[in-house]
């Protein structure tokens, strides 16, 4: 099937905008674009250094074991790429990282030959930071290589499975776009390896498949899902929800109905067949239905939301007063709304019970406290003709009201009866889903995505969560924890002044963590929580730390003890509006000063204890949903005068006020209509000076939007040049070089000298990943980025902020840091250990490609060393053994013998016994001159060895 790439242009209020969707096209221009700039970038080889986390995991959605050979194992992140084990899980390495694409969607291994991979890209769970793929992918070498096999307009891959009687067979679920309609939705099938693909069940605009499973005699079956996103609304379920059978290898399909819920309220469904007898079938079902009143969970207290909707104030004041106390204290009431004040107002008639709710709109608690059906399981015995509900319980709290980042059902290949579901916990039933036990662990993470069961020995099973993976050998009693991969996925960033430094980052569905900037990410487990949910904004400020999680929940912490700082609900009020991730900043004025983002701005003087909103309403949109929308999205002051601001929200508004927000502009009117602020920046060296990105990724557009501003907003120029079309995070002002900005991108890092006039990327050792946070540490000029599924990493940027040193210059040579000398070193190692090689590295600029000679004087001028390097256009990183060259050496030892000079540099060890030791002949304590020279132009620098 041929698929034709549409650009299309679409208007947006009374603004055009261009809009880059994300099919293949675009996708892949912008890669080759990537990629140019990466291979010319004059800065590729300076060096990265990932200090992880690892301890906590990150969000697995697929985990495979070789059939041939078991200590072979894979596991796939949502947007880390595919890790593989080659000793049972001991140790992983990551095999995607040179793909167009780390976002993985679905997993699997030809169940024939191992060597034979197949991988899914995009994201299939649905949530606010699940990314879109480029198509499909081979490997038939284990992962070494890699080759595009196409659908690349797919969108997101729901499943991927290989049909085990012939391996040329392969069959595709493809979900499609999550925010916008079309793309290309359906069920395809390869007769020939992937060369070619028939879509031989299609969906519609806003329904594709999520989910196949393939009977023993070779009957395929595929879950269809309706969903579609937007920022303020996820409609989860719908009438295109249902499942299908084909009995004819894909080429004809019917729809399964008989017993299976239908309609408006159906969301995502997984399917599994038993191994062990192809006749029978189980589905698991997110049932968005709401449920009868009667049926509604009211919560443990007395007083709480639920119940106030419908309570009279009659009955209100029959409650004990400290019940209603606590529920003040637990919904953020003032400190002055007391239960006293409470009920002399209901005496008085002034309010209703319903008035303490009507301010109220908690968007975490509404994940959980939705009384719909949810989870529900059914059972097919007649390989799907009939189905019936197989528990007579409802299945509570396994899935809540999210059940779109689940949907999977694993059956036991040996034992039909039974099951595993996975939820939030991951739950088991061994009479064919009538009764269900949970697997709870609490040393495993929750929030489950897949599961493995050996086929060999079915006690055996991988599970796939949030945290990485678990490994079972007793079918979910006792778990160990799989090697742990840095792969978390971080919102935000931040640093303290301690030596050394340490990093803290809030992350998805892991809290927030910190770690010391020294930490290798192979030790990386040493990094400590500091809370929970899925951490957000990360403030620090000497014994006071900011953290807090998901829609403006925010802590202080202070001698071990959390506080709320939360700004409180008002009674007749209309609630406050939170982002996902919102912004809470510390004034660079006075640390105790905290900014806080709602849908109005909020300030605190005294460390979150009481507030002021400084601010009206900021948002414009109207439009409402089941997601927060309409609120502050990115805060700024200017460090050169207090009460100077920049507020951007998730509607593209974009506010600013001079005078401590008495006054506001709104400075958007230019701008493109609608698109989410995701940075706001005022300039430390200009207090009119301001940075601007928008991210347009909620609309499935792949657009960079990036803006710089030299009069506080009243115009604002585009900075895009030569960056790729990448939907762009954050904007990053360098504090000792200005207009040296920095940018993160849903692919990587960008850097510009020229304020955005022309931009390149920064070193080529950081993976293709999402960039959501950026910070610079102002005393070791180190940059500190946090990525969104391949954890924390860190480069030394002093190099960029001396350009102005050496950007004009043919050949420069950098200062270089003592060489820390090894007594070792002189000494013949043992064959029984492994001991570390010395190396140092020097650091040289070359305005063009070009071969220099290399020279390594002695205080008397001898050479001791000498070598050809090829240096590129650029930083050159050269990296040296540390060893001399011996008959260089050696007859540097006997020049300064044979004229009794008494050498500076005397060696612990004489070159000429050291050579009839036949040990290697390595630099020893002293002071050289390192010589680089091209044609006629020679350059030194001084070395010490100590």
């Amino acid at each position: 099937m041929k698929i034709i790439a549409l650009f299309v242009s679409i208007f947006i209020g009374c603004t055009a905008l261009a809009v880059t969707p994300d099919n293949y096209e675009n996708l892949l221009i912008s890669w080759k674009k990537h990629q140019k700039l990466v291979q010319n970038s004059n800065y590729r080889d300076l060096p990265w250094r990932n200090i992880g986390p690892v301890v906590q995991g990150g969000r697995a959605v697929a985990i495979r074991q070789s059939l041939q050979n078991d200590s072979i194992l894979y596991i796939a992140y949502a947007s880390g790429g595919v890790w593989k084990s080659i000793d049972k899980g001991i140790t992983f390495a990551p095999i995607t990282d040179k793909l167009p694409s780390q976002i993985v969607g679905s997993f699997a291994i030809d169940p024939n030959n191992d060597q034979i991979l197949w991988l899914g890209t995009g994201e299939n769970n649905s949530s606010r930071s699940s990314y879109a793929g480029m198509g499909v992918y081979r490997s038939l070498d284990a992962g070494v290589s890699w080759q595009y096999m196409g659908l690349g307009d797919t969108n997101r891959i729901g499943d991927i499975i290989v049909d085990p009687n012939d391996s040329n067979r392969i069959y595709v679920a493809a979900l499609g776009p999550l925010y916008s309609k079309g793309g290309d939705r359906g069920v395809f099938v390869s007769q020939d390896g992937g060369q070619s693909w028939d879509k031989v069940l299609a969906g519609d605009k806003v329904t594709g498949f999520v989910d196949l499973s393939i009977a023993a005699n070779g009957d395929i079956y595929a879950s269809a899902w309706q969903r579609m996103r937007k920022a303020w609304n996820f409609e989860e379920a719908g009438i295109g929800s249902k499942i299908y059978k084909s009995s004819d290898y894909g080429q004809s399909w019917k729809k399964l109905a008989n017993g299976l819920p239908s309609g408006r309220f159906v969301g995502r469904m997984g399917v599994a067949t038993a191994a062990s007898d192809a006749n029978i079938i189980y589905v698991v079902v997110d049932n968005q239905e709401l449920l009868p009143e009667a049926q509604w969970d009211m919560g443990g207290t007395a007083v709480n939301a639920k119940r106030l909707k419908t309570m009279s104030r009659e009955e209100l004041l029959l409650q004990d007063k400290k019940h209603l106390e606590k529920f003040l204290r637990d919904n953020n009431f003032p400190p002055e709304t007391t239960a006293e004040i409470i009920i002399e107002k209901l005496n008085n008639k002034s309010m209703d019970a319903q008035d303490l709710v009507k301010s109220l709109k908690d968007a975490n608690a509404n994940l959980f406290n939705t009384d719909i059906k949810g989870l529900e399981v059914y059972r097919s015995d007649d390989a799907g003709d009939s189905f019936y509900k197989t528990h007579d319980l409802p299945l509570a709290n396994v899935v809540f009201t999210y059940g779109y980042y689940f949907g999977k059902i694993r059956v036991d290949p040996n034992d039909a009866d039974t099951v595993y579901t996975l939820g939030v916990p991951l739950i088991k039933s061994t009479d064919g889903g009538k009764t269900w036990m949970s697997l709870y662990d609490p040393k495993v993470h929750v929030d489950y995505h897949d599961l493995w069961i050996d086929p060999k020995n079915s006690k055996h099973i991988i599970a796939a969560n949030d945290g990485g993976a678990d490994e079972s050998y007793d079918g979910g009693d006792n778990w160990r924890k799989l090697d742990y991969q840095p792969v978390g996925q971080f919102y935000t960033i931040g640093v303290d002044l301690a030596e050394p430094y340490n990093v803290y980052g809030g992350l998805q569905d892991n809290g927030t963590l910190k770690g010391s900037s020294q930490t290798k990410w192979t030790d990386g487990e040493s990094w400590q929580r500091l809370f929970g949910g899925d951490g957000m904004y990360v403030n620090v400020h000497e014994d006071s730390t900011y953290v807090g999680y998901q829609f403006g929940n925010y802590f202080r912490i202070e001698n071990g003890k959390s506080t709320s700082i939360k700004p409180p609900n008002f009674i007749n009020e209309k609630p406050l509006r939170y982002n996902w991730n919102t912004p809470v900043i510390l004034s660079s004025h006075n640390k105790d000063i905290i900014y806080y983002g709602a849908n109005k701005l909020f300030r605190s003087f005294d460390k979150g204890e009481t507030y002021s909103a400084i601010s009206k309403d900021l948002t414009q949109s109207l439009k409402y949903g089941d997601v927060p929308y309409a609120t502050i999205t990115s805060i700024s002051e200017s460090p050169l005068e207090f009460g100077r601001i920049i507020v951007g929200t998730d509607d593209g508004m974009v506010w600013v006020t001079a005078d401590d927000g008495r006054n506001w502009k709104n400075v958007s009117k230019k701008l493109p209509k609608k698109l989410w602020v995701s940075r706001v920046v005022a300039s430390q060296y200009d207090k009119n000076e301001l940075w601007l990105t928008l991210n347009n990724y909620r609309n499935d557009d792949i657009g960079s939007y990036v803006y710089h501003s030299k009069n506080f907003g009243k115009s604002w120029q585009s900075i895009v040049n030569n960056l790729p079309n990448e939907a762009v995070n954050v904007i990053k002002e360098d504090p000792k070089v200005k207009h040296l900005v920095y940018i993160g991108t849903d692919k990587g890092l960008y850097f510009s000298v020229d304020a955005g006039l022309n931009w390149q990327t920064l070193g080529a050792g950081l993976p293709t990943v999402p960039v959501h946070d950026l910070v610079i540490h102002p005393r070791e000029n180190e940059l500190v980025v946090a990525t969104h599924g391949r954890s924390v990493w860190i480069a030394d940027i002093t190099y960029l902020q001396n350009y102005k040193d050496y950007q004009d210059k043919s050949l420069f040579i950098f200062e270089s840091a003592t060489i820390k000398f090894n007594p070792s070193w002189n000494s013949r190692l043992s064959r029984w250990y492994s001991t570390p090689k010395p190396a140092s590295t020097f650091t040289l600029w070359s305005s063009d490609n070009k071969t220099v000679q290399i020279n390594l004087k002695d205080e008397h001028e001898q050479t001791i060393y000498s070598n050809q390097i090829q240096l590129h256009k650029g930083l050159n990183l050269w990296s040296w053994d540390n060893k001399l060259n011996t008959e260089l050496a050696l007859k540097a030892e006997q020049f300064n013998n044979k004229d009794k000079k008494q050498p500076l540099n005397k060696a612990l060890t004489p070159v000429s016994e050291t050579i009839r030791l036949g040990y290697e002949t390595y630099i020893q304590p002293g002071k050289y001159t390192l010589v680089v020279s091209h044609e006629d132009k020679h350059l030194s620098a001084e070395i010490t060895v100590k």
